[in-house]
């Protein structure tokens, strides 16, 4: 009966048996070690609850079925092994749930201890990350789906786009500057063409004779 109810626990998930407790099982997800490149196997999170007044009804078909028996006489077995334990614990003995853990009598109450290794059906794996460069998958970018190429050549554009443009408002921002140092020439003198060239006025020497008049 003990391998039966223990069975029923790793398959239904959760499973209650008056005057012992009531026990539930959570899957929590594998996780990577990158740094050993392993990849941990899923663990097994059990948590129990003391006080039980109830069997559940899966555990009742499940007995039924696997001793070939009617649902009466599993009701009827699964009781009385149900007393059984409530009285060893109270004795202080142990009630072993391999590969589960292990019941136990507590200050006021059952309690039971998980598994060392909880990872009992699966072992670590060896995984090393591949990355594909040219690797195309498909994306979700906000409400619409694309592909990694499609995104990586959109981001392309955007950075030309973008440099094309800081050229261009560099360009307008020279163009700007000059503009407002010509307003100020202009504003400063009067507009004529001798404002725009050179100002300096240049008086030509005289010419040195070359010839003495006889």
């Amino acid at each position: 009966m003990q391998n039966l109810i223990t069975s029923y626990i790793i398959q239904a998930r959760e499973c209650m048996l008056a005057g012992v407790g009531r026990f539930k099982i959570n899957d929590l997800s594998a996780k990577s070690d990158i740094i050993n490149k392993q990849i941990a196997p899923p663990l097994l999170d059990i948590s129990f609850v003391s006080r039980e007044e109830k069997i559940s009804d899966g555990l009742i078909k499940y007995v039924a079925e696997k001793k070939m028996i009617s649902s009466t006489q599993a009701l009827t077995d699964i009781k009385a092994w149900c007393k059984d334990a409530k009285n060893k614990l109270i004795n202080g003995e142990d009630i072993s749930l391999f590969p589960l853990g292990v019941l136990k009598r507590g200050p006021s109450s059952n309690i039971f201890i998980p598994n060392s290794s909880p990872a009992i059906f699966f072992g670590p794996i060896s995984a090393e990350r591949v990355i594909h460069q040219n690797s195309v998958h498909a994306m979700l970018v906000g409400d619409k789906e694309t592909t990694s190429s499609k995104m990586n050549d959109y981001l392309q554009v955007e950075k030309i786009i973008k440099r094309n443009n800081t050229w261009k408002i560099l360009a307008i921002l020279l163009f700007v500057i000059a503009l407002f140092f010509l307003i100020i020439h202009f504003y400063e003198n009067p507009f004529s063409l001798s404002t725009i060239g050179n100002q300096n006025k240049i008086t030509p020497g005289s010419a040195s004779h070359t010839y003495l008049n006889p």
